[in-house]
């Protein structure tokens, strides 16, 4: 398909989206929401290179970007609360900083274009869906809408695996294709959802048939996740699974952090052995279930992981040299050739710059936009997860307790996913990332003016 037919294809629907645009704000935003799984790029359409863009979506979220300049300079619609909000605050200056460092790249370019889509993304995906959550019943929507239009691509996936065989496991890695790139964003948005997914099937007033649904789309989304294959998105919420069940007990917030700072020493001053434990693992990646997530730990003959960890020293060479400001956003897959060592390259490595990124989110961000940088996403990050232990102390064994603890399991699953893997700047995983912060960001208003 050429651009110029691309083009007149997408005018009713461009209209179409124009006309509720000026009806429902939020009705574009659950559609919105709907298509980012679907969602295709640009390229794909095409055939071409260049500009590449997720369409329908990211056309879409420029224009809820402008309607959001327009009500918050102009009409003034958004609240102060909303605006002062330490998160809101915290989010402001990483976009602030993101600017001064693509001013600074070594690619501009590549770094204006990072920025931009990072602005349309936290306007719609944060600031509007957290002024909207304030309403009864938005978040379960919000959530609701992502859910549906991923059910449709893992039926896609389920029906595409079982024509190559449940067991081929290479087949499985890209069957997501051409909706998700790889199988480990596939599996890390399951991983966001299946928490909040639960909760909303035991929640009272549903009905048989929604419970129905809600329990065929939970059944998938499992199926898919295990045939996905992808470790990083098991290991994520085997551990957001932990954290909640320890979090469910309600100890006294004290012995909780003391509990969190006591695991966190226990694993810095262990590292040296578990990194031995990982270097004489010789388990590879297998169709066999259990095998397949004891090779995530597999850093001596498996491949992937051996190619990560040339990604993340590469990462951790390019700080060295730019420590403040960084290469640029969005720069690193074109910047991190020279950084290779011989001895450490695979047979996927390339010096190309056209097979992905720093494969995590946090050493991603310290090499492109410096040490500030990444103390911003890191303070982001935390906060968004204190917030949400925070509600679930204050609300109790309710059901907004039970609702912020399964949002918090979600966001867990991709804090410690982005260790391991980069999806921040794709609309897939941002939709979920800034829209679960939004969700918990709108229950900590609520409570700040219940305590007022």
């Amino acid at each position: 398909m050429t651009g110029s037919e691309l083009l007149i294809l997408m005018v009713p629907a461009a209209l179409a989206v124009l006309l509720l645009a000026l009806l429902s704000l939020e009705h574009l935003l659950l559609l919105t929401v709907f298509l980012t799984p679907l969602s295709l790029q640009m390229s794909y359409l095409t055939g071409g290179a260049g500009l590449d863009l997720s369409i329908p979506t990211e056309p879409v979220l420029a224009l809820i970007l402008f309607i959001t300049l327009f009500r918050l300079i102009v009409t003034r619609e958004f609240p102060s609360g909303l605006l002062r909000h330490p998160l809101t605050v915290l989010l402001a200056i990483y976009l602030l900083w993101t600017l001064f460092t693509a001013l600074t790249s070594t690619m501009p370019g590549v770094s204006f274009k990072t920025l931009a889509y990072r602005i349309w993304f936290t306007a719609g995906f944060y600031l509007v869906a957290a002024r909207l959550s304030s309403r009864d019943g938005f978040p379960g929507r919000y959530i609701l809408a992502y859910a549906a239009g991923l059910s449709i691509v893992v039926v896609y996936f389920i029906i595409r695996v079982h024509g190559a065989g449940f067991l081929n496991q290479q087949f499985a890695h890209s069957a997501c294709y051409p909706f998700y790139r790889d199988h480990t964003s596939f599996g890390a948005s399951m991983a966001f959802l299946l928490p909040p997914l639960s909760v909303l099937l035991f929640r009272k007033g549903n009905t048989i048939t929604g419970r129905t649904l809600l329990a065929l789309i939970i059944v998938l989304f499992v199926a898919a996740f295990i045939l996905s294959y992808s470790r990083a998105a098991w290991v994520s919420l085997i551990a957001a699974i932990v954290v909640t069940l320890i979090l469910s007990i309600r100890m006294p917030v004290r012995l909780l952090a003391v509990t969190a700072a006591g695991f966190i020493l226990a694993l810095v001053l262990s590292a040296g052995w578990i990194w031995q434990r990982m270097d004489s693992t010789t388990e590879d990646s297998s169709a066999d279930l259990g095998q397949h997530l004891r090779s995530a730990s597999n850093i001596s003959t498996d491949q992937s992981n051996l190619e990560r960890l040339n990604r993340w020293k590469c990462a951790l060479r390019m700080f060295r040299e730019k420590p403040v400001t960084g290469w640029g956003p969005g720069t690193y897959q074109f910047n991190y050739g020279p950084f290779q060592k011989a001895s450490e390259k695979t047979a996927i490595s390339t010096d190309f710059g056209d097979a992905g990124n720093a494969h995590s989110e946090y050493l991603g961000s310290l090499s492109e936009s410096g040490f500030p940088g990444a103390v911003l996403f890191l303070l982001i990050t935390g906060y968004a997860v204190i917030m949400g232990i925070r509600i679930w102390y204050r609300e109790g064994r309710s059901i907004r307790g039970y609702w912020s603890l399964a949002i918090l399991a979600g966001l867990i699953t991709y804090v410690v996913h982005g260790v391991m893997n980069s999806f921040l700047d794709t609309d897939k995983i941002a939709s979920l990332w800034w829209g679960f912060i939004a969700i918990l960001t709108a229950m900590d208003l609520r409570l700040r003016e219940k305590t007022a």
